[in-house]
């Protein structure tokens, strides 16, 4: 079976991203950089192509692919939240440096990635809602930019 890796494009800023990720999230590394032998629409001969690296397990790769294109909200790297003190601090870190809070848990790191950092209770709370919860539990969220577990939990329980 193949492994699907996502590649993500970058004017110029493959490695320093690839870094960047890695230290945020544990069990990660920088596991290959790859250079060109020729001159392409991205980069010269010699540059950095491609930055191959693990997010946790998760293989990936970064892409000098030029000015050509951008990151837009149709694409984003959900990341599951033990809980809301992870939460919190993966918050912070990918917002360093220039990144931009969005809603419902959202966010643009100074790359211009979008991230949604989602709690795994409020997931579960999901699954398990009926109709009210459910209700309730997506106006609350609505309402917010990063997302907050205990009032999450609130919404669920009806308080």
């Amino acid at each position: 079976m193949p492994k699907i890796r996502p590649c993500l494009w970058y004017d110029g800023q493959a490695e320093q991203a690839a870094e960047f990720y890695v230290s945020v999230f544990p069990n990660s590394r920088v596991t290959a950089r790859n250079t060109s032998a020729v001159d392409w629409p991205g980069g010269k001969a010699g540059d950095v192509v491609l930055v191959e690296f693990s997010l946790d397990g998760q293989e990936m790769q970064a892409l000098n692919g030029g000015p050509y294109t951008t990151f837009n909200e149709a694409v984003s790297l959900s990341v599951p939240c033990a809980d809301q003190a992870e939460l919190d601090r993966l918050w912070s870190a990918l917002l360093a440096d220039g990144g931009e809070e969005m809603q419902c848990g959202w966010l643009k790191d100074c790359f211009g990635l979008r991230w949604q950092l989602v709690p795994e209770p409020f997931e579960q709370m999901m699954r398990d809602a009926d109709e009210e919860q459910s209700k309730r539990l997506m106006a609350a969220m609505m309402e917010m930019v990063k997302l907050d577990l205990a009032a999450l939990r609130r919404a669920w329980e009806g308080g």
